[in-house]
């Protein structure tokens, strides 16, 4: 990464058009190689994370998200309670997008991350913004991420310094759904 020839922001040396979301942010850069090495349970690819969410599609076979007249399927871990606002589930913001409900069952057995997962249904997902870091420039034009990353709205003033790694999504007209009703266990 460097600086832009303005100075005002992130480029890379050899930038494409891919490289930007339609709201100009600039996207971090991962080898695609599908169906090489081990899968890395941990992180999402951003590109596929970024189909999925906008197509609302499974993150995890790809196909088409769980969908209802109750809204769109999304897995998650359920908040600590502590830390829950009152209008939680409406309104929350999430990088992981929807999922299927085959998928879903496979996740709530065999995802070690989801020890308190919830279901929740989402007639009006909309795309948000992005996670990932922002970055610091340096006099001599190199630029380096801050060590933590967080999440930026879209429209947000400083999103020329902001590397994405995730599409987020802001979900509304909620309703938190029976765990056992949804994945029939």
């Amino acid at each position: 990464m460097t600086l832009r020839d303005d100075g005002v922001g992130l480029a890379y040396r050899d930038e494409t058009p891919r490289d930007r979301d339609r709201h100009g942010v600039l996207w971090a850069r991962f080898d695609e190689a599908p169906g090489e090495g081990q899968p890395n349970f941990k992180a999402m690819h951003p590109h596929r994370q970024r189909h999925t969410m906008l197509h609302k599609l499974c993150h995890v076979c790809g196909g088409p998200a769980g969908r209802t007249s109750r809204g769109v399927l999304f897995l998650m871990q359920r908040p600590d309670a502590r830390h829950t606002p009152p209008s939680w589930p409406e309104d929350v913001v999430t990088s992981k997008p929807p999922i299927c409900r085959p998928c879903a069952a496979l996740a709530v057995r065999h995802c070690p991350r989801l020890t308190d997962p919830v279901i929740i249904r989402s007639r009006k997902p909309r795309i948000w913004g992005v996670f990932g870091a922002f970055c610091r420039p340096y006099p001599d034009g190199r630029v380096t991420p801050f060590p933590h990353n967080d999440y930026l709205p879209y429209g947000h003033p400083t999103a020329h310094w902001f590397l994405a790694h995730q599409l987020v999504a802001e979900l509304t007209r909620c309703t938190e759904a029976d765990l056992d009703t949804e994945l029939g266990g």
